[in-house]
């Protein structure tokens, strides 16, 4: 009796050892990323950090878009910080997008280095764009803002900077129309004091306007990185009004005016901590 019970045990064993085998071993699939905590970054700047791996990826991180030995100089624009999981594996990402605006995607952590790119010869040099044609030291000048800019008396230099920077912002504004009057219903929505004249030509149709304007104070190191030229003007304007679900296409016919704060860097050092260079204001008006 004693030998049955021991080989039917034996039996039970094989038996449940055979079922074992046979059933198919569960992999559990990686799965696509989800974001589990999000918040903003505030364009904080990164560059690559030199590593092979590198790539921006798609939302879930599923497919990969570029590889960041492509972009060796690149500033990248970080809009938010992400933790991401796809229930095995979890990391810090961020959103990152290049200053020229046109290259986005999700980038893990490890693979950036805090701060702006800049060669050696670049770091430090918080004077680099005061040249002998640059007496201001304007960032970024083109051959016409600077032909503009000699001879022009203070006040003259100040609305031609001005006029420069704000230029390629509106022209992001897809299907608008220019109109220079707007220049100054925008600057007094900045100042929160329309002029007479603004008040004159506009009338009641200053309460039909769609106005936006800088959404936060800049502090000093803002301030420094716009006068060095990093972010350009544009850039940084663009990705202000992203913060603002700002959509560029959405006023298409309408009419455009923009004012901002001249941005040289013999302005800033004058100003020193009370400049307010790089503050704007947008005026839209749907005639």
């Amino acid at each position: 009796m004693k030998k049955h019970l021991i080989l039917f045990a034996g039996l039970i064993v094989s038996f449940a050892g055979l079922a074992l085998m046979s059933i198919p071993q569960i992999v559990k699939a990686a799965g696509v990323y989800h974001t589990v905590k999000s918040k903003t970054a505030n364009n904080t700047t990164f560059h690559w950090n030199g590593s092979t791996k590198a790539y921006l990826w798609n939302d879930n991180l599923t497919q990969k878009k570029h590889h960041l030995t492509n972009y060796p100089k690149t500033t990248w624009y970080a809009a938010k910080v992400l933790k991401m999981t796809n229930g095995t594996k979890t990391g810090t990402f961020y959103y990152v997008t290049s200053q020229s605006g046109k290259t986005t995607g999700y980038v893990w952590k490890g693979y950036l280095t805090a701060g702006a790119y800049a060669s050696k010869k670049a770091v430090g040099s918080d004077s680099n764009w005061i040249t002998k044609g640059n007496p201001g030291g304007v960032p970024h000048p083109t051959s016409a803002e600077l032909n503009d800019l000699q001879g022009a008396d203070p006040d003259q230099y100040d609305s031609t900077v001005t006029y420069y920077q704000d230029l390629p912002v509106i022209k992001s504004f897809t299907g608008t129309t220019y109109n220079y009057k707007l220049d100054e219903a925008a600057a007094g929505y900045l100042g929160n004091d329309y002029d007479s004249v603004t008040r004159h030509d506009w009338g009641d149709k200053l309460n039909d306007m769609k106005f936006i304007k800088i959404s936060t104070q800049l502090t000093d190191q803002q301030i420094q990185k716009l006068a060095d030229g990093s972010p350009t003007f544009k850039r940084f304007v663009l990705n202000d009004l992203a913060k603002q679900h700002i959509n560029l296409s959405a006023y298409k016919g309408w009419q455009i005016g923009m004012f901002s704060l001249p941005i040289y860097q013999t302005e800033l050092k004058s100003a020193g901590s009370n400049s307010h260079i790089g503050e704007y204001a947008i005026a839209l008006y749907k005639p």
